[in-house]
């Protein structure tokens, strides 16, 4: 195992020293002098720890239920000498779900106080393989598979970050009048130990200092307790740190310029609790609207700071408070006589009279003989700029939803019901109630919806001609003037579904047996076609579960780190034979992820394969999407019908993964609600109908009370009898 320790970059010295010198001054002497404040260190330690291949136990699976995930591979990770530790991932590849068991995921677990985080496939895409600060010298790191599981899982720890070994701290004054303090609005940002503050009510946007150097993967812990004895820090429980968005960060490191050292970014939902830190914390801080007057009034200084004796060693890196008098502006320079030390940069300058952010601690400057500290102005047209320009997470963020109750084919009568719940408001109020917009051929329309209670909306499906497709989308406005539909785009991703008096499924395979796919991989060099379940990888970007819930599906490149190279690879389905059919349409769920516009070819053959027919080409998908295709209109009905589908990866090697799930073969039937005999919805009249409505009869199927009348009787059989003479129109 090597070691390699990191240390930061430190701009500053300890201000003591200085202060001495200089003793009490005023003017531009003392910002000649001021210098960044002096933060924490810790150090990056590489390891290569690597679980290999690992499956479920042979437990058997409990029929009708998931199977509860156990540990079946785990490792302990430990730096003696640490006081926290942070593990960094390389490769994870953990499976999805499958009928019987659920999805695999990381259990880390600290062996000092036992708090837990668990990582699946995209808690991992938020954390960037890595995990949440833990305290203590060791973690425990567990794979959790479902007992049974035929798919292997496999774990790469690529390192660790850890605390540098405690050391001592100057401070600003002679005297450190700072005291604990709990105020929810406050973190501390590591791993560069910083101080960072949540402001507004958009839940995620925060601001520090910008030599703090605010970066992806960097974490914000609220709630942080006491330090250890030897002052080394402790990490709050997991739930109470969040992940910073790299795509976020707007920043300015003033170095040797007062005043122009900022950084603004956004930080990422809690992944073990869904949770903003706006919502778990339930407070922010208030952005001043103009800058105070140069009265003396009281500026509270709140954040991490170090401490050094006499202060208890507990205090160190904790959150601690302090009030001084205001002493002025110098151009984008605040000042003020407020205790602070190394740990307080990226503080907020509170103006303790009306609880308002005047700007951002930056740098020291003040000691035993009186002077000032000084932090950047919030008006700074830098930091004005960028937060009238938010990036990434910390921009706007709309009301968040999901169509729920979706149907797969409504009646031709309309009055389907469809609903849109509201998951997250994000502190946002809605305007009217959401407008259901829906195409049945004509071109949208919108319709009035209905409340169902404080976060469901519904809206009813108009009546639409037997076979024809509808089209539909919501749309809600908020009182911030945000309109936002769902799903996302709106009609360029609207929900679709058909009107039909019923579905004859003639062929349904969700690929838990093989049923006679043939898998041709001419030319691939590596991730052809596999029947299995997929593997949520986070190198190869394939699916990380299958669509229709079955567990198993159709894949390229499903192994651990493969995607697919080379080509063509090809999947061709059995022969059916689509004469006896009327109406044929081909359904399937399509996968489709790649990096260089490559697409999924979709083709119809009528006769064994000798001529094959273009029907599609599917561009990225946005996760699974279903796909429909009447057969008609590309070929002609046939005994002799089966469909091939392509992906490609033979150019410049690059990222191509494709999959596919649920592929039906089904018969739309338009009765025109005459037929009531017709039983089997084929579109015919013959025994098999007596049959079915018999069976319905005796099961008191409502679909038998043909009299609806609510009872099952001899004027049933009758209606049924008269029907059926009668002959479909």
């Amino acid at each position: 195992m090597r070691f390699a320790l990191i240390v930061l970059s430190i701009s500053g010295v300890a201000m003591g020293s200085f202060a001495g010198e200089m003793g009490e001054t005023e003017g531009s002497l003392w910002e000649d002098v001021s210098v960044e404040m002096l933060e924490p260190s810790h150090r990056q330690i590489e390891m290569d720890i690597d679980s290999g291949l690992v499956v479920g136990g042979s437990s058997q699976a409990r029929s009708g239920r998931q199977q509860i995930q156990e540990p079946v591979w785990s490792t302990v990770v430990r730096v003696e000498d640490a006081e926290w530790l942070r593990v960094e991932f390389g490769d994870v590849d953990l499976s999805s779900a499958t009928g019987d068991g659920r999805e695999s995921y990381l259990r880390v677990t600290s062996l000092l106080d036992g708090y837990e985080q668990y990582l699946d496939y995209d808690a991992l895409q938020v954390w960037g393989n890595t995990t949440a600060y833990f305290n203590g010298n060791a973690v425990r790191v567990e794979i959790m598979a479902a007992p049974g599981s035929v798919t292997a899982d496999r774990v790469v720890i690529s390192g660790v970050q850890a605390s540098a070994p405690v050391a001592g701290a100057s401070i600003c004054f002679s005297v450190d009048d700072r005291v604990p303090s709990s105020d929810p609005r406050d973190a501390r940002l590591m791993p560069i130990g910083c101080s960072a503050w949540l402001f507004s009510e958009h839940g995620n946007t925060m601001l520090t200092a910008g030599h703090c150097s605010p970066s992806g993967g960097n974490v914000v812990q609220f709630n942080v307790p006491l330090s250890s004895g030897g002052g080394g820090y402790q990490n709050p429980p997991p739930q109470d740190q969040y992940v910073l968005d790299g795509a976020s960060v707007q920043r300015q490191a003033g170095g040797a310029t007062l005043g122009n050292d900022w950084g603004f970014f956004g930080v990422f939902d809690n992944t073990g609790t869904g949770l903003s830190p706006l919502d778990a914390q339930g407070d922010s801080h208030t952005l001043a609207g103009s800058m105070i007057a140069n009265d003396g009034r009281p500026i509270r200084i709140t954040g991490y700071g170090v401490v050094s004796s006499p202060v208890s060693p507990t205090w160190n890196g904790v959150q601690k408070t302090h009030v001084g008098p205001f002493r002025g502006y110098s151009g984008n320079v605040v000042r003020y006589t407020t205790d602070t030390t190394g740990g307080n940069s990226g503080s907020v300058i509170l103006d303790d009279n009306n609880n308002q952010a005047i700007g951002i601690h930056t740098n020291a400057g003040c000691g035993a003989g009186g002077g000032w500290n000084n932090g950047c102005n919030l008006f700074n047209g830098g930091l004005q700029n960028a937060l009238a320009n938010p990036l990434g997470i910390a921009a706007p963020r709309t009301i968040q939803g999901d169509v729920i109750a979706a149907p797969e084919f409504v009646s031709p009568d309309g009055g389907e019901v469809v609903r849109l719940e509201i998951t997250n408001f994000h502190g946002r109020t809605i305007v009217g109630l959401p407008v259901l917009f829906v195409d049945n051929g004509s071109g949208y329309a919108g319709l009035a919806t209905s409340m169902v209670d404080a976060s469901t909306f519904e809206g009813q499906l108009p009546a639409t001609d037997c076979g024809g497709e509808l089209s539909y989308y919501f749309q809600i406005s908020d009182t911030d003037g945000n309109t936002t539909e769902y799903p996302e785009d709106g009609a360029s991703a609207a929900l679709r579904t058909i009107a039909l008096d019923g579905l004859t499924v003639h062929v349904a395979d969700d690929f838990q047996t093989d049923t006679g796919w043939m898998v041709q991989s001419g030319g691939v060099s590596d991730g052809p076609w596999e029947r299995r379940s997929p593997i949520g990888s986070t190198a190869n970007g394939g699916a990380p579960n299958d669509a229709d819930g079955s567990g198993i599906c159709y894949v390229t490149g499903g192994g651990v780190f493969e995607d697919l190279d080379g080509g063509p690879a090809r999947i061709l389905s059995p022969f059916v034979d689509t004469s006896v059919m009327e109406a044929p349409v081909v359904s399937f769920w399509a996968w489709v992820n790649t990096a260089d516009g490559e697409r999924m070819t979709v083709e119809f053959s009528p006769n064994l394969g000798i001529q094959w027919f273009l029907v599609d080409e599917i561009d990225d998908t946005v996760g699974w999407e279903m796909k429909r295709y009447l057969v008609s209109d590309f070929v002609e009905s046939s005994p002799l019908f089966t469909v091939r589908i392509t992906m490609n990866d033979e150019g410049a090697d690059s990222l191509v993964e494709g999959g596919v799930d649920g592929f039906s073969i089904s018969t739309m039937v338009c009765n025109g609600g005459d037929c009531v005999a017709d039983f089997t919805g084929d579109g015919m009249l013959d025994f098999f109908d007596i049959s079915a409505f018999l069976t319905a009869f005796g099961d008191l199927d409502p679909s038998a009370d043909l009299t609806d009348d609510g009872s099952f009787d001899f004027f049933d059989i009758s209606a049924f009898l008269t029907a059926f003479g009668a002959g479909c129109p």
